[in-house]
């Protein structure tokens, strides 16, 4: 093995121990609070969560264009993305047992019990620009930052 090919393999593995300690910092605090607030959360989700959350008129408009056989918009938050969570958008026919259920105006928003901590008191938005349309999640006042695009966020810490 020449010299260049281990000086290689060096850089490779530092690189790779950097990137792991990165996204360990950066990311394994969020996501065991995920998945810690999910296996803790032991009791049933209220309607006062389910009150908190808001649906714009957009939104409204929206679903009843693409929702017409008892279909509902599930909205989730995950793990992952640019700033440590990010919001999962879906259409979907089968309610979950630990799901939170907004109505409004003869749609359904269906949110796991997990999720909804971290979108109480937001706001769920259909948005059209130019390049693109989808739904969104506005005024969640238990985000911290996000990144550009607006599909991730950093929790704030209380």
């Amino acid at each position: 093995m020449s010299w260049k090919h281990e000086v290689r393999l060096v850089f490779i593995n530092y690189t790779r121990y950097k990137m792991n300690a990165l996204v360990q910092r950066r990311f394994a605090f969020p996501i065991a609070s995920l998945l810690q607030r999910r296996l803790l959360s032991n009791a049933a989700p209220n309607a006062a969560d389910a009150s908190s959350v808001q649906l714009s008129n957009t939104c409204i408009n929206r679903l009843k264009e693409i929702c017409k056989t008892n279909s509902f918009l599930r909205v989730a938050v995950e793990g992952g993305g640019c700033s440590g969570f990010q919001y999962k958008f879906s259409v979907e026919k089968q309610l979950g047992d630990d799901d939170v259920v907004v109505s409004r105006d003869g749609v359904q928003v269906a949110i796991d019990s997990a999720s909804i901590e971290y979108l109480s008191g937001a706001t769920i938005d259909y948005h059209t620009e130019l390049i693109r349309s989808g739904f969104r999640v506005i005024n969640n006042p238990k985000a911290d930052q996000g990144c550009s695009c607006g599909a991730s966020f950093t929790v704030k810490l209380d």
